[in-house]
């Protein structure tokens, strides 16, 4: 006969009680940018500037063509990317 591996907690003591939650890490945000505007953007060790290409309608996604060669690059809110609109 086989034993089955159980997930119940060992001691009823803790059975009723909720796991911690951890602190969120702070998000940066990018700003509410629209289609034609242009940025200066930043992530890890690449930086430059280009104009915004598309945008997701949570903001959470940015696509945009780079100036200087460098493509077109989609930064996802959050994951420590930063891009500002040039002045």
């Amino acid at each position: 006969m086989r034993q089955h591996a159980s997930t119940c907690p060992s001691d009823p003591a803790t059975a009723g009680q909720t796991a911690t939650l951890k602190p969120r890490r702070k998000r940066t945000r990018h700003p509410r940018l629209a289609v034609g505007d242009r940025v200066r953007f930043a992530e890890g060790t690449v930086s430059g500037t280009g104009v915004v290409d598309a945008v997701t309608s949570d903001y959470s996604v940015i696509w945009v063509w780079t100036d200087e060669g460098q493509g077109r690059r989609m930064f996802l809110q959050g994951y420590g990317s930063i891009v500002t609109a040039m002045a």
